[in-house]
């Protein structure tokens, strides 16, 4: 099982991913969200790894889910049920990811 942590960043939203492989081809992903618009994706998709990982982005079931439930196309859930997928899968090792705004930046 793996299972991903998504703090949102000005809503102050969080997203719990449960990904569990169910077979050699399919992985099923639960959310535990206090995101209104996430909870459109909640309770159980069970996902055919390889078509996830082969289509073109929007025609992936994770993403066609998002463009009916997700608020703003910033949204890193999506990005990140896929994320879990890929550990779930083995097709890469489990690693953080993060989008880190640098207040010393010029505007």
């Amino acid at each position: 099982m793996s299972l991903v942590w998504v703090k949102a960043g000005q809503g102050n939203q969080e997203t719990t991913i449960e990904a569990r492989r169910t077979d050699m081809t399919h992985v099923a992903v639960e959310f535990a969200t206090t995101c209104e618009h996430v909870q459109g994706l909640a309770g159980v998709l069970t996902l055919d790894v390889a078509r996830e990982m082969s289509v073109p982005l929007l025609e992936t079931t994770v993403y066609r889910l998002a463009n009916e439930h997700v608020c703003r196309n910033s949204c890193s859930v999506p990005a990140a049920v896929f994320k879990a997928l890929e550990v779930e899968a083995n097709l890469f090792p489990a690693a953080e990811s993060q989008i880190v705004f640098i207040d010393s930046a010029e505007r």
